[in-house]
């Protein structure tokens, strides 16, 4: 195989912006949630957003693209499937997700997806607000690449776009993937709201799939974890990991279950993305033959990590994954 895992999502610039919380009552926004804007929202409220806030960075993102540019930042070998827009090309640093012909990165005249991180509250309890902008994303359906480039990858990781056309896009692909290559889906809130059904054609082919606990509600209808985590394996998933945010992790597969404590960081600058590189850690415990235990245990070290900076300024590297393995088997097997 050429690559350990190549990422099928959305490229996004994030914007980083320190705001206060009547800022965002004011736009009937709420904490710690995700949106989906148009481009006249985003030319209404941004003079809004220049004059009452303070950017603290501007980073590639997207969650497919942060959790594969954490993998390669790892060490691994990886690749990228996305769109965006030909203008905005130099600043998502597309080196950070493959090189050369790993990358299938088409680019259009439409501008690049956007995120607006939405930053308030103080230490601990410090969150964000996402606002996304699709822009360039929605025309990822088109030319999508022949299977064979996906089929030379260990794992496809697929995360949403906006775009329902795009899920047919990744649906057929699913379809298409077969041994050795597998596949791990972070359907995220935009497309959970979509429903199991629509879901089903790429839920059912998924090896790993990450979730929050609002999300597995929605889609099983399941009031607690373990009920619907009994629903998806039943559907054919193999592992899911049930992100928690700020209380860690729990991880369901053949009949465990395992719960990890989320791992205080040295400092919280920005959660943006903990979830992806907790992906990228758990992934990087999969490629490296860890437990389920010690793979969550790596996630939550990495995910920890990743909160002291902006954007994907503090992702771990090759040289401390070694090092974080090595706390994530003391944690399991003290």
């Amino acid at each position: 195989m050429r690559f350990h895992a190549i990422g099928f999502g959305a490229l996004n610039l994030d914007e980083f912006w320190e705001v206060s919380e009547g800022f965002l009552a004011s736009l009937g926004l709420e904490s710690g949630r995700e949106y989906v804007r148009d481009e006249d929202w985003f030319r209404e409220i941004y003079p809004q957003l220049m004059a009452q806030g303070r950017r603290r960075a501007l980073d590639p993102g997207g969650s497919a693209a942060n959790m594969i540019a954490a993998l390669r930042r790892m060490g691994f070998s990886t690749g990228f499937y996305g769109v965006t827009g030909s203008e905005d090309l130099h600043l998502l640093r597309t080196e950070e997700l493959g090189e050369g012909e790993g990358l299938r990165i088409r680019a259009t005249h439409r501008p690049a997806g956007r995120c607006l991180s939405l930053l308030h509250g103080t230490g601990r309890g410090r969150d964000r607000t996402l606002v996304i902008f699709p822009n360039a994303n929605d025309l990822a359906a088109l030319h999508v690449p022949e299977t064979d480039y996906f089929l030379a990858a260990l794992w496809v990781h697929m995360t949403s776009f906006a775009s329902p056309v795009v899920l047919d896009a990744q649906a057929i692909l699913a379809c298409g993937l077969r041994e050795p290559t597998r596949l791990s889906f972070d359907p995220g809130a935009v497309y959970c709201r979509l429903g199991l059904e629509r879901l089903r054609p790429v839920i059912e082919r998924t090896a790993i799939l990450f979730l929050s606990v609002e999300e597995m509600q929605i889609l099983t209808g399941q009031p607690d974890p373990e009920g619907a985590a009994e629903a998806l394996h039943g559907l054919g998933v193999g592992t899911i990991v049930v992100k928690l945010g700020a209380d860690g992790l729990i991880g369901f597969s053949e009949g465990q279950k395992v719960y990890q404590p989320a791992v205080t960081p040295a400092s919280v600058r920005d959660r943006t993305g903990a979830g992806d590189v907790a992906a990228a850690g758990f992934l990087a415990g999969v490629l490296s033959s860890m437990t389920l235990g010690e793979c969550l245990a790596l996630a939550a070290l990495c995910a920890s990590k990743s909160l002291e900076g902006y954007g994907r300024a503090t992702y771990p590297d090759a040289a401390s994954l070694e090092e974080l393995k090595a706390r994530a088997r003391r944690v399991v097997s003290p």
